[in-house]
């Protein structure tokens, strides 16, 4: 039996070979639709509070990503349709960016594209099984969101 300092190696392990599988699969996915998989995901984090505005800034923070490349994606989202830039009234450099209804569908027609494929991987995982995983992985998903700053080691 593993000490569960080999399983917690071993975990890490196994996420990052899924981590470099899933992606490997997207990029085949996305390579049939209209939007980036860096697109949807940014999109995507718009569809959990449509109506809310973002600040490049803020997304930035959130995403986890530097700033010029948050500003690449939004200006590539924002020509397309998918999201709104209302200039702020007090600081014209600052950009309030919003989901448009076009953004919506998208990210929607996106994830009913995925679904034959999501439902292919998760085949060979029993409802509880399913429901189990979720539970778990929305622990894990929690507990990083609210340490993204306590690494160890540095």
């Amino acid at each position: 039996m593993a000490t569960r300092a080999e399983s917690e190696i071993r975990v890490t392990i196994l996420f990052g070979i899924l981590q470099q599988l899933m992606t490997t699969r997207q990029n085949k996915l996305f390579a049939n639709v209209f939007i980036t998989s860096s697109q949807f995901g940014l999109l995507m984090h718009f569809t959990h509070n449509p109506t809310r505005s973002w600040l490049v800034s803020e997304l930035a923070k959130v995403m986890e990503m530097n700033q010029p490349g948050i500003t690449k994606v939004v200006t590539q989202l924002v020509d397309k349709g998918l999201l709104l830039a209302t200039p702020d009234t007090s600081d014209g450099r600052k950009k309030h960016l919003k989901i448009t209804d076009k953004g919506l569908r998208t990210c929607s027609k996106t994830m009913n594209f995925f679904e034959p494929d999501i439902q292919n991987i998760f085949s060979i995982v029993a409802n509880d099984e399913l429901s189990e995983l979720e539970q778990r992985l929305e622990k894990l998903m929690t507990w990083l969101d609210n340490n993204r700053d306590d690494i160890k080691g540095l």
